[in-house]
C-alpha cells in the first residue's frame, strides 16, 4: 500500500534518466521515491534507443544540451566500470555521399570543435573505405570521432535502479500520476487511490514529461 508515502525526493520516470537520478542521490542520506506508469524500468524510449553513446557534435554550441552531451559522454567509462555494464567506444561515422553533405560534416567537425569535443577528423574516401571496407563505394568521405560508443541501455537502466534499490531507494509502478498538488511545504502526487508526498518532484518522464505520466 503506497498511500501517503513520504519522501525527500520523487522521480517521475524509470528510465535512464530517472533511474540514474534515483543512483546518485541514494548515495545521500535521503529517502529516494521513483514511480512510473509501467510495470518495469526501461519500458519506454529508453527499451529502444540505440544504445549510441554519442560523442557531442551534434547539439548547437552554447546549448545545455552540448555542455551535458560532452560531460555526460566522459562519465561512461566510470559509470559502466561501476555498474559492470558493457561499453565500447568503437567511435562513430558521419558519411557523406555529395557535396553538400561534405560541407555539413565539416559544420559537424567545427561545431563538435566549439563544443569541447575530442578526436575529430575528417577522412578521406580512401582513408575511410581503408578503415571500413564495406562502406558503400560511392561515398565521398566521413566525419569520425573515436570518442563515440555503444552500451546495453536496458541493462545500464536496470543497474542503475538495482544500486539505488541496495541504497534504500523504493519503486513504485504501475503509477500513472494523475495530478501533483502542493499542500503543505511538500509536492503530494497522486495516482487513483495511492500518492506520494516529496519535498523535491523531479521530471524524468521523457517525451510523456508534459503530460499526465
Amino acid at each position: 500500500m503506497t498511500k501517503g508515502l513520504l519522501a525527500d525526493a520523487a522521480i517521475i520516470g524509470a528510465g535512464v534518466v530517472g533511474t540514474a537520478i534515483a543512483r546518485e542521490l541514494s548515495k545521500y542520506d535521503l529517502k529516494i521515491v521513483v514511480v512510473d506508469k509501467e510495470s518495469d524500468v526501461s519500458a519506454g524510449t529508453s527499451k529502444a534507443n540505440s544504445g549510441i553513446v554519442h560523442a557531442g557534435y551534434d547539439p548547437e554550441e552554447n546549448t545545455l544540451m552540448a555542455h551535458l552531451n560532452a560531460e555526460g559522454n566522459k562519465l561512461f567509462d566510470t559509470v559502466c566500470g561501476e555498474l559492470s555494464v558493457p561499453f565500447k567506444r568503437n567511435g562513430s561515422l558521419v558519411l557523406a555521399f555529395n557535396d553538400e553533405q561534405l560541407s555539413h560534416i565539416n559544420i559537424l567537425k567545427q561545431r563538435g570543435i566549439k563544443n569541447g569535443i575530442p578526436g575529430l577528423s575528417i577522412l578521406s574516401k580512401e582513408d575511410l573505405l581503408k578503415k571500413e571496407p564495406s562502406v558503400n563505394p560511392e561515398v565521398k568521405g566521413a566525419l569520425f570521432v573515436d570518442t563515440a560508443g555503444i552500451t546495453d541501455p536496458m541493462l545500464l537502466t536496470i543497474s542503475f535502479m538495482e544500486t539505488a534499490v541496495l541504497n534504500g531507494a523504493k519503486y513504485l509502478f504501475d503509477f500513472c500520476v494523475e495530478s501533483i498538488e502542493k499542500e503543505d511545504g511538500c509536492y503530494r502526487i497522486v495516482s487513483g487511490n495511492n500518492s506520494v508526498s516529496a519535498k523535491y518532484v523531479i521530471n524524468a518522464a521523457g517525451v510523456y514529461c508534459g503530460q499526465n505520466t
